[in-house]
């Protein structure tokens, strides 16, 4: 792994190799559990897990399309008929201490423990749950979206759980669009398609402990619901169907990102866990053409030192920044050095999140995008001077009180802030010395986390002439493509 230096003071890079342990926050699990193929899966879309993008509902409101009943479930001894369902027919779900309250088009129809379902009579492809907004104390927050299947309600302790539940293939049909756009070729839709597929299988029981498989953000996988489906994505589900990736018979952990910008990255250097023989990281050829591949974070020394502070640093003015790489290129650590030899190290991702807190929601080329960066302080010299005060303690001055001989013999105030000044050294010889802006380039590659297939890499695969199959048995390292499991 590499250790990048650069002095403000003098505007060095240097490189050497040290080693490494990786501190990281979570884990895959290299080879799961061998499990079936589910028929359905549970999805979490309204609960109280701080990753929702829908969370702490007092209340919610959805519609009917279809056919549907209104069932209780609080008799372990079986499901309890509340009410038949029409279209059109609006319920309201309201959160009480130890259960819930359920309006029907403005009346009251149960008060328990639940949970609730408003359930499909026969599984339909024209039945639908429109989840229209909820409450959550605050204010009405929309959602708008409408869902195939059945719609749970549950106590969740705090607030209202929603899950939707559905046959695993429809499931997919909501997050292959919300994962890759549904007019991207085939191939990478189908790759796309097996990737989650396979992914959902392997993480089918990460959740149960909240009622539910999956979260429908990004933390597990996107899924936007019927709203979303488009014709290539669910072509794509549907030629791909039953269709998973093995490693050792088992199915895989099959993550993936938006673009490696030219280099996948092993899983044990990104979340805390074993080595998965399957997510190694390698040389990335088909993520380098495309909008996300390449990034340019601008800041500057003093905008650096400011952003380390409000997020509780204690840092002096900043004289060196040094980037612990490795093998891949992806910034392990990032160590900032003042000018007294204080010390701040934070990873990669996370002092990238100090400059932009929506680090996998919301990008720019212009933004702090992954860990996957180097740091160009060509531009940066230190506008000021050094000096020991009367304590022996280093400290920078604008040179407001110091004087120095110029070239023509005459004395100077030795002003940082000057574009250009000459500086008589102890040896008596004149040097010319240039005050820099003090500009940072943070230059980056790629969006996400590295690791598992590059989304964007899958689209230059597929741009290329691959299959599917091509483009899995790339970024996943020996593994089997297959629907015999």
């Amino acid at each position: 792994m590499n250790l990048i230096k650069g002095s403000l003071g003098k505007a060095v890079v240097s490189a050497s190799i040290i080693a490494i342990t990786a501190v990281l926050l979570f884990s895959v699990v290299c080879i799961p559990v061998s499990a079936q193929i589910p028929g359905t899966v549970r999805v979490g879309i309204v609960t109280s897990n701080a990753a929702s993008q829908y969370r702490n509902a007092e209340s919610v409101t959805v519609s009917i399309k279809g056919d549907y009943k209104l069932t209780d479930l609080s008799d372990v001894l079986g499901e309890d008929l509340i009410t038949s369902l029409k279209s059109d027919d609006t319920l309201r779900v309201y959160f009480l201490p130890g259960g819930m309250e359920i309006y029907l088009n403005g009346q009251s129809v149960k008060v328990t423990t639940g949970p609730v379902v408003a359930r499909e009579n026969e599984h339909n492809e024209n039945n639908r749950v429109y989840i229209r907004n909820y409450n959550n104390g605050d204010s009405e927050i929309s959602i708008g979206k409408w869902y195939r299947g059945s719609m749970e309600f549950r106590n969740g302790g705090s607030s209202i759980t929603v899950i939707n539940e559905l046959p695993l293939e429809e499931y997919l049909y909501g997050v292959v669009p919300r994962e890759m756009s549904s007019g991207w070729p085939l191939e990478a839709l189908k790759a796309q398609a097996v990737a989650a597929r396979t992914y959902t299988v392997a993480n089918y029981s990460k959740r149960v402990v909240e009622g539910f498989n999956m979260l429908d953000t990004p933390t597990d996988q996107a899924y936007g619901g019927y709203n979303y489906e488009g014709a290539g994505s669910t072509r794509a589900v549907v030629e791909t169907a039953g269709i998973i990736i093995l490693y050792g018979g088992k199915p895989i952990s099959a993550v993936y990102h938006s673009t490696s910008g030219g280099h996948t990255e092993d899983n044990e250097n990104v979340w805390n866990g074993e080595p998965c023989p399957y997510l190694r990281g390698k040389e990335d050829p088909f993520s380098t053409e495309n909008g996300l591949a390449n990034w340019a974070f601008n800041t500057t020394v003093e905008e650096v030192r400011d952003t380390l502070l409000a997020n509780g640093g204690d840092i002096g003015p900043i004289d060196k920044i040094q980037l612990e790489k490795y093998e891949s290129g992806r910034v392990r650590s990032v160590i900032i050095t003042d000018i007294n030899g204080n010390t701040i190290k934070k990873s990669g991702s996370e002092f990238g999140k100090f400059f932009n807190p929506n680090f996998y929601t919301y990008i720019t080329p212009t933004d702090f995008m992954s860990n996957y960066f180097d740091v160009d302080l060509s531009n940066v010299l230190n506008p000021s001077f050094i000096v020991l005060n009367g304590s022996g303690k280093k400290e920078p001055v604008d040179g407001n009180s110091l004087y120095g001989t110029s070239e023509d013999g005459n004395t100077v105030t030795l002003n940082g802030k000057e574009p250009a000044f000459h500086v008589l050294s102890g040896y008596g010889s004149s040097s010319h010395q240039k005050a820099a802006s003090g500009r940072i380039v943070f230059e980056g590659h790629g969006w996400g986390h590295g690791v598992g297939m590059s989304q964007w890499g899958a689209y230059g695969m597929a741009v290329k002439g691959k299959n599917y199959r091509d483009i899995l048995n790339f970024y996943y390292t020996g593994v089997e493509v297959t629907a015999d499991y």
